[in-house]
């Protein structure tokens, strides 16, 4: 049935000037993890990270999903897009670490976006002609509608303390962000083109890994290269490996499924991409104490990983299957580097040059596992 409405479908390059100005975004975000503070970043900024993290993905989200089963290439939907990408940057203006003094900006603006795609599809459903999709795309506009609407809400000046308007907004992207969650079996029903969604979701992955590799430059001298910064971006190289291969060898791109689990893991996997970026950066530069940035830095690295795994087993092709050996083998490597880190962490040279073997004999092994 999707097929029929949509056709195959192509990453537009519109979508691909959308994705770029969310990362854009997101390295304006990244920021926030730079305040070190006594050797340490400050719980409430990783809080305010995650925090925003989730608003863009969420927002970036149910736009790429309602490009994947309904867009085409016409002027309504282009306007649309080129409305919604200024009001990005509008918002990646509105990052910095003093999340309260810019709430009316990034509520504001987020409100603004969930009403542009709330309206999209509306609209969509006006023009639906099948039953289940006329009810989804109407359910979905109510939805969103109600929570730009509460954003709204949060903005106005009432005499309410900030914490109390934080937490009622913060609460309603906790909603929107996780609610198709419980919808499993009527979006299953309509599922998505998920050849085209995970290449969506790839290239932005490689946005981020680009990003990644801009950060390289911040530890780099021009007058000496450091062994710390080759290291650096050996290992961000190797993530990407390991990410692309699971993409490009692992995954059945052609399953029938609403694409639940590929779009809610890459949450975690952006935030531990953009976490291990900026923590290897400071790490390298000295600017955190290295027991608290081993400990935060494998949370970051377990979080990627395991995501990857989890899509692996998810929507697994006809060859590829994970099972508790391939799982151990994994864990396994993990707890090694975990005593490693540890035993390393005060050593910059020693400690990247272990994780890049590491990442190496898991990059090899992940090779040899997807077939």
């Amino acid at each position: 049935m999707v097929e029929k409405l949509i056709g195959k479908k192509e990453v537009s390059t519109l979508e691909l000037f959308y994705d770029l100005i969310f990362a854009y975004a997101i390295s304006r975000m990244t920021e926030v993890l730079h305040l070190v503070s006594n050797h340490t970043l400050p719980l409430i900024d990783l809080a305010e990270y995650l925090m925003m993290m989730l608003v863009f993905w969420t927002i970036w989200t149910y736009q790429t999903v309602y490009a994947n089963r309904f867009l085409k290439e016409d002027l309504g939907n282009s306007l649309f897009l080129i409305f919604d990408m200024f009001w990005v940057v509008i918002l990646s203006q509105s990052l910095n670490e003093d999340f309260a003094s810019t709430h009316f900006t990034f509520a504001g603006s987020t409100s603004v976006l969930f009403l542009s795609i709330a309206f999209q599809y509306y609209l969509q459903s006006r023009r639906a002609n099948a039953p289940e999709g006329k009810k989804l795309t109407f359910h979905f506009s109510v939805l969103l509608a109600v929570i730009s609407l509460v954003g709204f809400v949060t903005i106005l000046p009432f005499s309410v303390p900030y914490s109390v308007r934080f937490a009622i907004y913060a609460a309603s992207i906790f909603t929107v962000a996780f609610y198709p969650l419980f919808m499993k079996r009527t979006l299953t029903n309509f599922s998505t083109q998920f050849d085209h969604l995970t290449e969506r979701y790839s290239l932005f992955t490689l946005l981020l890994f680009g990003e990644a590799v801009i950060a390289v430059a911040q530890t780099i001298n021009s007058h000496h290269l450091r062994l710390e910064s080759v290291f650096y971006f050996m290992i961000i190289a190797l993530l990407f490996t390991i990410y692309i291969i699971s993409y490009e060898r692992g995954i059945n791109r052609k399953a029938r499924t609403a694409g639940l689990v590929l779009i809610h893991v890459h949450y975690f996997i952006f935030v531990g991409i953009n976490l291990m970026t900026a923590l290897l950066e400071l790490f390298i530069l000295k600017e955190l104490g290295t027991t608290f940035f081993a400990i935060l830095f494998d949370l970051s690295a377990f979080l990627f990983v395991y995501s990857v795994l989890a899509l692996l087993v998810a929507y697994p092709r006809k060859n590829t299957w994970i099972t508790i050996k391939e799982f151990s083998a994994v864990t396994g490597l993990s707890l090694v580097w975990v005593v490693l880190s540890f035993l390393l962490r005060n050593s910059t040279v020693f400690f990247l040059g272990s994780l890049t073997l590491i990442l190496m004999i898991l990059a090899l092994y992940w090779w040899r596992v997807i077939k």
